[in-house]
């Protein structure tokens, strides 16, 4: 008899051994794919960074011709690979070309004579800067100062006026000589992603008929150029990932023909600059990852054209600016990692042209309005690391085009909403709040939909403080008194 006892005990034994190591084995899973969900979306969102480079078509009724870019074509171009650290949530990038004409042509520059003061500035570029080292260098250690036409990516019109300069990507190292007083004809320079150091040459003012300015991942620092705001025809000023320090020059105030603004990435200081409010003509301004500071007073509301605008990892305080909801063509709004307290402006809802809304790691508070679901464009919301409260409105269903929800470390409460989408596909990250109960997933067909992700990331949470508080589960003192029960059976 005790025999058979102490055999049925250890097969009790062993079963809720095993259901023990089953059910830790599959927690430590689920948590382990919810933690892989999470480091794959945060890595994808990091690399659609900021914009990358552009060029601006130049208005001009002369053809723009570089024989090195024909002759390049039949060559492989090595393009130098410089590491930023720009993570924009949705930057859109600013990229146009030279008219297909232009970069079709099959006229010769060599045949073009410049001016020799012209060809000379240029080759003291390549003397200052690296030029043995340069990636493409075509030309540009040429012995004739009259045939700088045929330069590696220097563009001229029909007549030997020098109008585009693109050493991007080409290695440049050192600092620029302050020569360009002597290009007076420039309307395009783009000199990203090198390593040019030093101040910015003051002789740029000079150049009247400037209109795009790309000097983007460098290691220019000083001052912020308070001459470029005489350039009145200047539509780009691209300066991110740089180390100019100071604050916006309020010369700048005369730019009403800029329409891009990147300075993201930079030792910028002071209050908001109210200068921007003036720059009416702006489509996109990035003023992200500085060191803007005080309260964010400004006033939006002459900004009609802008559709960009991300503001994101200052220590801006103060209310949500409620003029941002004049800004009626924005389609990407990025105002995160600040001090933002207070609720959402109900101005906001109307913008409905929103693709991007990244207001987290604010102090924001209140329930989220049911309004939301006016923003029938948004891709990507992100709430997360505020103060929310309350319900998630069912109005939240509305957004059918959703590839992207983030509502973590919030205080929602209440019943999960199960009118998520189910076709909107993306990602969803819930936890932690306080939802009360979780979505049915037998409703949920499609098991790669926004939907499906959202409940899933809600029960897993569910579950886990289910089976912690649940005293069916075994336990080591259930284990115990089993093995002392056992034991007491051979004394």
């Amino acid at each position: 008899m005790r025999n058979s006892l102490i055999l049925l005990l250890l097969t009790i034994l062993s079963l809720l051994f095993t259901a023990y190591a089953q059910d830790d084995q599959q927690d430590s899973i689920t948590t382990t794919e919810v933690a892989s969900t999470t480091d794959s979306v945060s890595v994808t969102e990091a690399s659609s960074a900021a914009p990358t480079s552009f060029s601006v078509a130049i208005t001009t009724s002369d053809t723009l011709v570089s024989t090195s870019e024909l002759a390049a074509t039949a060559t492989t171009t090595t393009v130098l690979a410089i590491t930023t650290t720009t993570t924009d949530i949705l930057p859109t990038a600013i990229e146009s070309s030279l008219p297909d004409d232009n970069l079709n042509s099959t006229t010769t520059n060599a045949t073009r004579t410049v001016s020799p003061a012209v060809c000379q500035a240029l080759q003291g570029w390549y003397n200052s800067l690296n030029g043995n080292n340069w990636i493409q260098r075509s030309g540009w250690n040429s012995a004739d100062m009259t045939s700088c036409c045929s330069w590696y990516n220097v563009y001229c019109n029909k007549i030997g006026q020098v109008l585009k300069i693109d050493l991007s990507y080409n290695n440049l190292v050192g600092q620029l000589p302050n020569n360009f007083d002597q290009l007076p004809d420039l309307q395009n320079i783009d000199l990203s992603y090198n390593n040019i150091s030093g101040s910015f040459p003051p002789s740029v003012e000079k150049l009247t008929h400037l209109r795009a300015l790309n000097f983007d991942v460098n290691m220019l620092s000083g001052s912020l150029p308070s001459g470029l705001g005489g350039l009145t025809n200047l539509t780009n000023i691209h300066f991110k990932n740089n180390s100019f320090s100071g604050t916006i020059p309020s010369s700048w105030a005369n730019l009403k023909s800029l329409e891009n603004l990147f300075l993201s990435h930079n030792n910028l200081t002071g209050g908001f600059p109210n200068v921007v409010s003036q720059l009416t003509g702006l489509s996109s301004l990035y003023l992200d990852n500085n060191h803007f500071n005080g309260a964010l007073d400004v006033n939006f509301a002459s900004l009609t054209r802008l559709t960009q605008l991300n503001l994101k990892g200052n220590h801006l305080l103060g209310n949500f600016p409620p003029s941002i909801g004049n800004l009626t063509s924005l389609q990407s709004l990025v105002m995160s990692h600040q001090m933002l307290n207070g609720t959402i402006p109900d101005g906001l809802f109307s913008l409905i042209n929103l693709e991007v809304l990244d207001i987290s790691n604010n102090r924001m508070t209140g329930p989220l309005s049911s309004r939301i679901g006016e923003l029938v464009n948004l891709k990507r919301l992100n709430l997360g690391h505020n103060g929310f409260s309350g319900t998630i409105p069912n109005e939240i269903g509305n957004l059918t085009k959703l590839e992207s929800l983030i509502m973590n470390y919030n205080t929602f409460n209440g019943q999960f909403p199960s009118s998520m989408a189910p076709s909107a596909l993306g990602y969803c990250y819930m936890t932690p709040n306080q939802f009360q109960s979780c979505p049915d997933q037998s409703i949920i067909t499609n098991p790669q939909s926004l939907a499906f992700q959202c409940s899933v990331d809600c029960i897993v949470k569910s579950k886990k403080k289910k089976s912690a508080a649940s005293i069916q589960s075994p336990t080591y003192s259930h284990i115990a008194l089993l093995l002392f029960a056992l034991v007491a059976l051979f004394m």
